[in-house]
């Protein structure tokens, strides 16, 4: 069974390279605002995840992103008279885990050695030392 796995991930791959598709899902970095300014990259990202850095996305050293998680630091807000528009920084320390699917909304600041849980909609601050988890997000632990 693990001879037939084998043979068949090979063949995925060489297909893929044959035909010029990614074997991968991709990971999206992306700005509509030319500029916005990407620092840093992360040290491990999951497929399906959408970085929007229009107003400026830092990302620190030893950073862990998940799967499908979306990190926005533009926003529109749509009302009932006129369109807004927000874009603030979003500030990623040093050795921080965003579990899967997890979003990061406009202005968030998360600390050093922090981790969001997976799921969980950071709309304020997460503090250093941190375990924040929900929606939205709130701290439940300190390390």
């Amino acid at each position: 069974m693990k001879l037939i796995r084998l043979i068949i991930n090979r063949f995925r791959y060489i297909a893929s390279k044959i035909l010029g598709l990614q074997p991968y899902p991709p990971v999206i970095y992306k700005s509509d605002f030319p500029e916005g300014k990407l620092i840093g990259l992360p040290s491990q990202v999951g497929a399906f995840t959408i970085i929007d850095y229009g107003g400026d996305v830092k990302i620190g050293s030893d950073v862990k992103i998940g799967y499908g998680v979306i990190i926005l630091s533009v926003s529109s807000i749509v009302g009932k008279k006129k369109v807004k528009l927000v874009k603030k920084p979003v500030i990623i320390g040093d050795k921080v885990e965003i579990g899967s699917n997890a979003v990061i909304l406009p202005g968030v600041e998360i600390g050093n050695n922090s981790t969001v849980g997976a799921g969980a909609v950071v709309t304020k601050n997460i503090p250093p030392d941190s375990i924040a988890v929900g929606i939205p997000a709130k701290v439940i632990k300190k390390k």
